[in-house]
Order: C-alpha cells, then sequence, then structure tokens
C-alpha cells in the first residue's frame, strides 16, 4: 500500500482509482483554490502554493506523520510544484528545470528550436504593441496570439491581419490578470504570438520514464476545432478514438512526440502532446507534464487501457501498461455558444439523452449566466462523452449531436 501526495487539487477519478487499489493519500490543497479553507477534512491540507517554502514545509510535515511513497498531478498550475516536492522528497519525478519547460510556452519553445528535427513553428515572446508589429511584419498571416502558461484555449486567438492582431492584443491585456486570476493564480501572466500551423489537429499521451525515455501510446486522438464546425473561436469541440490517419502518419505523429518529451527533458512524468499535422509533418504545438483532459475515461472505453494507473505506476517507479486492447469508437465534445449572450439552455437535450451511444452528459451553464468563447475567457457549456461498440450507431449518434444539438443564448 503507497501514500500518494496529490498535489494541488484533489481529482475525484485519481482518489476513487486509489481507494480502489486499497492505497491511501493526502490532497495538498491550492488556498487560493479553496472555497473553504479553514475547514477540515479527512485527507487534506491545505496550503499557500505561492511560496515554495511554505508548501515544502507542510510537506515535510505531512511526510513525518505518514511517510510519503509518490506525488502526483492532473493539474497544469501545480506541474512545478510537484516537480519541487518530489526533488525534495527524493521520489520519481521531473527535474524544476523540466517542469518549467512543460508549462512555459516560451521556454518550450526555445526547447523545442534546438531538438534535431523541427517540430514546432516560429515564435516570440510579446513584450510590447512595437516588437508584435515587427513580428507581424516579418511572418505571414494568419498568426496565433496565446497566453505562455494557461490551458484549455483561453484567449487563444487566430488573426487574419495585423489590424485583427493588435485588437486582440489589446483585448488580451485587459482581460489578462482576471483570467489568470480566475484560473492560474500563481503563474505569471505572458503573452506569445507565433505561426499558425495550417493542418489538422491530432494528440497522443505517453509516459516518460525515469530514464527520460518516451512510452508512447499506440493511439492518436483526433480533434475538431471550433473553426471546424463553422465557429470564429478556436476551442477543441471534439476528440475522437481511434484516429482515422494512415499508419505512416500516426507513426510520424508518436515519432515526433518522443522527439518533443526529450527536447524538454521530461523524466518520471506523463506527457499529453497536442499536434498539428501540417504538409510539412507533424508539428507540436504544446506539451503537457500530465495526461490530457478525458483520457483517463477515452483510453478505459475506447482501448481498455488504465491511464490513472499508468500515472501511479510511473510515480512509484513501477512497469507500464499500455498495450490497447481493443479500439472502439470514444468521442468528447465541447459545447461552446456560436454567439456570446445570456445561456438559455440547450437544443435537443432529452433526444440526446436517449442517444445509444451517450455515456456522459454534464451541463456546466446556468440559466441566465453569460456564456462566450474561449477565445475571450469562457469555458465549455457543457460536456458530451459518446461511445459504442457499434461503429455505425456512433457515428449516427455523432452526426445527431453535431447537427441537432447546440447551445443557445439570448443577447
Amino acid at each position: 500500500m503507497a501514500h500518494v501526495l496529490l498535489v494541488g487539487k484533489g481529482f475525484s477519478g485519481t482518489k476513487q482509482a486509489l481507494k480502489a487499489r486499497g492505497h491511501t493519500y493526502t490532497v495538498l490543497q491550492d488556498r487560493d483554490a479553496t472555497k473553504f479553507p479553514e475547514k477540515k477534512f479527512k485527507r487534506r491540507v491545505v496550503t499557500s502554493f505561492k511560496d515554495s517554502g511554505e508548501y515544502l514545509a507542510v510537506v515535510d510535515n505531512i511526510h513525518r506523520q505518514e511517510p510519503i511513497d509518490a506525488a502526483l498531478t492532473v493539474y497544469e498550475n501545480y506541474i512545478v510544484a510537484c516537480a519541487q516536492i518530489t526533488s525534495h522528497l527524493g521520489l520519481p519525478g521531473m527535474s524544476v528545470e523540466a517542469a518549467v519547460a512543460c508549462t512555459d510556452k516560451e521556454v518550450m519553445r526555445t526547447k523545442f528550436a534546438a531538438a534535431p528535427e523541427k517540430i514546432s513553428p516560429a515564435f516570440m515572446a510579446v513584450h510590447s504593441r512595437e516588437a508584435l508589429i515587427d513580428f507581424a511584419n516579418t511572418h505571414e498571416f494568419p498568426l496565433i496570439l496565446k497566453p505562455a502558461n494557461l490551458a484549455k484555449s483561453l484567449l487563444v486567438t487566430k488573426n487574419n491581419s495585423l489590424e485583427e492582431l493588435l485588437a486582440n492584443y489589446d483585448k488580451a491585456l485587459g482581460l489578462l490578470a482576471s483570467t489568470y486570476k480566475k484560473y492560474a493564480p500563481n503563474n505569471t501572466p505572458k503573452l506569445l504570438v507565433e505561426e499558425f500551423l495550417e493542418g489538422s489537429v491530432h494528440s497522443v499521451d505517453a509516459f516518460v520514464d525515469t530514464n527520460g525515455e518516451p512510452q508512447v501510446l499506440e493511439n492518436v486522438v483526433d480533434y475538431q476545432t471550433g473553426y471546424d464546425i463553422g465557429f470564429d473561436d478556436n476551442f477543441h469541440y471534439s476528440r475522437l478514438l481511434p484516429s482515422t490517419l494512415p499508419a505512416e502518419t500516426i507513426a510520424a505523429i508518436r515519432h515526433c512526440a518522443k522527439i518533443g518529451c526529450e527536447a524538454l527533458g521530461m523524466t518520471s512524468s506523463p506527457a499529453h502532446v497536442e499536434i498539428i499535422l501540417t504538409p510539412g509533418g507533424p508539428r507540436i504545438v504544446e506539451i503537457g507534464a500530465r495526461n490530457g483532459g478525458y483520457r483517463e475515461r477515452m483510453h478505459r472505453l475506447a482501448n481498455d487501457i488504465d491511464i490513472t494507473a499508468n500515472a501511479l505506476a510511473l510515480a512509484l517507479g513501477q512497469p507500464l501498461d499500455i498495450t490497447p486492447k481493443r479500439n472502439d469508437p470514444v468521442g468528447v465534445f465541447e459545447l461552446f455558444p456560436k454567439v456570446p449572450g445570456t445561456f438559455t439552455g440547450i437544443t435537443n437535450l432529452a433526444v440526446l439523452q436517449a442517444c445509444p451511444s451517450l455515456d456522459y452528459l454534464t451541463v456546466k451553464a446556468g440559466d441566465g449566466q453569460f456564456v462566450g468563447k474561449a477565445g475571450d475567457g469562457y469555458k465549455m457549456c457543457a460536456i458530451v462523452i459518446l461511445c459504442n461498440h457499434d461503429a455505425a450507431q456512433f457515428e449516427q449518434d455523432r452526426h445527431y449531436l453535431l447537427t441537432e444539438v447546440s447551445v443557445t443564448t439570448t443577447p
């Protein structure tokens, strides 16, 4: 039996998986992300993540009471802190340098540029309006403007002209402080501009062992973005398994992912690699030192792979099991409004709930809530997961979701 430290926040699926395997855990919870930090709960210790000295002292106290065998996090905001904790306790984990590279896209892009093959776009950190204009004058549109250290496509915009780029830059400057305060309070706001990569969007997960050797999953995930379905927004509408790509293209994506993990110096960590398949080959958008969102459920349903068990095995220095046992169709869908406004509902919700392929549905938005674009800092209104051993039924239900189910708003 192991005692596992869950850093930052406790994900319910991870806690359930630990209990099912007979392990104990302690959640080292972020005070700034806790509604009632003064309340006492079993298996929860609240601390500030603003000062490493403070949370490392708290970790030492936990470790004295019940020795910690592994530390892990499933949240982007706590990857650096988790690396500091594993280094402090002498547990399997990443170096702090590698953790910073996985959470700051400026550092990440710099390391990618030194890789033995071209794996990422040209970029620049934006420190002034003048520097942004200079970059735009020496690169072709469209250009992507994005935060260096946020997740979920927040404040990411695609810009087709200098006028649009500067307008979105001004908008981003106005939203940076509030968006970071809400979603990444311990990160320093930073913007990047980079080349737009033309091509389809994909991802693949990996587990990097203690020697820095990436073990990349065979199963590549295909995406549809908001742009792909006619929205003026860069969110990920769907994540789909199995991939429809040919075998040689999947091999090229997995090879690119391996090079990217090695370029960042990752060790003893999961990796989530987002990739654009360009005419020149795969290019990495980013690598997160965690498993991708929804991957626990997706790979369990589609491939009978236990992502949480493998992440735990990695943290404990144990062997992995990432061989797929089946290859069923699974899709995860995030629903956003096409027109920002006050949320009034979701069309044909009752019919969707009766679809044979429906595995999971949750509506995040509430009546009367203002909802908007991911590019403006808003999150999804609903999440839908479909799966079915019958591929034809899956496609029928997926088509219904795409064509008949939508978020409705009023101005």
